[in-house]
Order: structure tokens, then sequence, then C-alpha cells
């Protein structure tokens, strides 16, 4: 069985922007893959044999176009090169990772004889995602329900042989895009295998919370600020991320010699700091699937304090995870004080689970499925 996966941007040093694909890709890559495959890439940046083709980068590499205004020229100018490279592969199947009105349509325009498999980077505004949305301006309102639409139109016009979703809750999201849920499947999410525990179990005096993600209100900064602050336990915490950390905020709730900010690193730090600390907190407002470092704190063993949302509680095994609920400061400190007092059981429990958050698991799930697709083909 070989595969053609075509993503909007490749990253060969497997850091964000399509993190999830480029976990299970080099975890594919590195390991014993049961099927073979091509990446075709619009755009990318720290390139390697991975990629069967290598995008042109007219206007920028993938690093330089991420989120600005010239990544759809560079995918018009790039369509040409990989419809050609597909039209020359011999392939059993097509991966398309998003709905995009210039990538998917690139993969239409070729003669449809292979199954075509879409997701799961499909997300975006969606009537079910309650309080993700909520400070919209009015630009930005307009513009999310013009890519709703788009959506819906490409759910409901495409042909595709079967969607990804990272979730339940991911699911039904794509739902909303007229995507079906009855040929919709739900991959085990996993992450690169750097992500391992040291399997000892040491408690910090005092403890240590870790903050990873981006210093905002969606992924709940200011709330875990807040509880920290109201948290009777004696508890130091360190905070790595994007953004502006606020510091006025911090010594406002008299937390600066409690906390340290670490600001941004890379990816490849991670897996350390996870292993260092005591305890991760997820208080985001909504996510599709559990957050990259909700499974990367998972994976090194880390137990971690999540809100209790769909999307989030399907990757937290309830013996390795403190949830909570409502979302407030009261809610947010009690889950933090008791995950403090039961650090042991859950690092125990974190530890035993760690090895189901790998990739590896991803790449599985995906050749069952590729496999049911070329069956229901033949």
């Amino acid at each position: 069985m070989k595969v053609a996966y075509v993503t909007p941007y490749y990253n060969g040093g497997c850091d964000g922007r399509f993190g999830r694909f480029h976990d299970w890709i080099h975890a594919a890559r590195d390991g014993e893959s049961p099927f073979e495959f091509d990446v075709y890439a619009f755009t990318a940046c720290n390139g390697d044999e991975t990629i069967a083709s290598p995008p042109h980068s007219y206007l920028g590499d993938g690093a330089e176009l991420w989120g600005s205004k010239w990544n759809k020229p560079e995918f018009v100018l790039n369509a040409p090169r990989i419809r050609g490279a597909l039209q020359a592969g011999d392939y059993d199947l097509i991966h398309v990772l998003v709905m995009d009105t210039i990538v998917l349509p690139t993969i239409l325009s070729l003669p449809p004889d292979v199954p075509l498999v879409v997701g799961p980077d499909i997300a975006g505004w969606s009537p079910i995602r309650e309080g993700m949305f909520t400070r919209e301006t009015t630009a930005e309102r307009v513009k999310n329900r013009i890519k709703f639409g788009l959506k819906n139109l490409m759910g409901k016009t495409v042909p595709y042989d079967r969607a990804v979703a990272f979730s339940e809750h991911h699911r039904d999201i794509m739902s909303t895009f007229s995507i079906s849920a009855e040929r919709t499947s739900i991959l085990r999410g996993g992450v690169a295998d750097c992500f391992t525990p040291d399997n000892e179990i040491s408690v910090a005096d005092p403890p240590e919370i870790l903050w990873v993600g981006d210093f905002n209100k969606h992924k709940g900064y200011s709330l875990f600020l807040e509880a920290l602050a109201a948290t009777e336990e004696p508890v130091t915490a360190r905070l790595v991320g994007a953004g502006d950390p606020n510091e006025d905020f911090i010594e406002a709730l008299d937390l600066e010699d409690a906390v340290t900010v670490e600001g941004f690193v890379p990816r490849s730090r991670l897996p350390e700091l996870y292993r260092e600390a005591d305890l991760h907190v997820v208080p985001s407002i909504d996510e599709t699937a559990g957050p990259n470092t909700q499974l990367e704190a998972l994976a090194c063993g880390t137990p971690v304090v999540v809100t209790d949302k769909k999307g989030i509680n399907e990757y937290a095994p309830d013996d390795a995870v403190v949830s909570f609920w409502p979302r407030n400061v009261d809610s947010l400190q009690a889950a933090l004080e008791t995950g403090l007092a039961e650090l042991e059981e859950l690092t125990t429990a974190a530890l035993r689970s760690a090895s189901k958050f790998q990739a590896i698991h991803t790449v599985v799930d995906l050749e069952r499925i590729y496999g049911e697709i070329l069956a229901e083909n033949k």
C-alpha cells in the first residue's frame, strides 16, 4: 500500500504547524511503517528526505509564509508541481490534510482513480464551539462565517471516501461543515517518541507546576495565574510559551517569587521540561482534541490538570488527570490543590499510561482505515 500525503506546510523539525501530522509521519519514517508513503508540501521549512517533491519557495519558505498574506499565492504557484508529481506517482490512496480552497481543488483536478482521505486539520468557527469565539471583532465574525460557508460547500461537494478526526468532539465540529459523521474515523492522537518518561517518581520541594502554551485568554493563562495565587499549598510555576506573559499581572498577584517565565522555547526542549515538572495545567476554553501539550506531558509521565470539556477530556485518563468544572478560579484552584496532594498516585498512573500517547498508534489506526477504504473500493 502506497499513500501520498498532501499538506500545505511541512517542517522537518517536527515543530508546531500541523504538528501531529509531523509526529505521525516521522514515527512512520523512523520506525516500522506498515505502509509506504510520500509527502507533497505546498510550502516547507527544514525540509528533509521525507518530502517527495520539494516546494519551489517562490515567495519564501514555510516559516516565512505561515499566517501571512503570501501563503495563498505560494500555494497557487506550487499547485502545478503538486499536480504533476501526483499524476506521475503510482499511489493507492491520496490523503489531503486540509479542506483548503487551493490545496483540495488541486487534488480534485486529478483523474478520480484513487480513493481520497481528508483531515484531520479541519477546524475553525463552528456553532458548537462554545466560548471559543466569544470576543470576535466584526471583521473576524464576517471572515469566520465566510470560511464556515466555504467548508460547508466543500463538505457537500467533495467526493472524499473518508474523513479523519482526532476526537468525537472534533468529528462533531467537522459534521457542522457538512462532513459526514458516518464517514469520519477517529484517530488516536499521539506525539513524537522524544516525549518519553524517565520512569522515576520524585517530587520537587516545593512542587513545580508547568504551563506550556500561548499566554492568552483562550488557553486560560490569566485564569491559571489567579488560581495559582489562591492556592494555599507552597508551589512554584514555570511559564513556557509565546506572547506577553503580563509580568505586571504576575506582580499584582504577588507571584514574582514563585514564577519563572521562560517564554518561547523550541519543542526539542519540552521533553526535559515536562519530566522536570510535577504537574502540567491545561485550562483551555475549548480544544478540538486535547492540545499537543496535554499529550506531550502525559507521554512524559507527567500528570495534568485539565478543563472537563469535550475534546480535552477524551485524552484524560481518569487516574492520571485531575479535571475541573466549572471553568473558574475556585474550581481550578481546587483541582490544583487536589493534584498537588495526590502527586505520587497521579504520577504513578501517568507513567503507567505514557506509552498510549505515542504517534505510532496514529500510524496503526491509519493502516487500518486505509485498508478498509481499499477493500471498499475493490
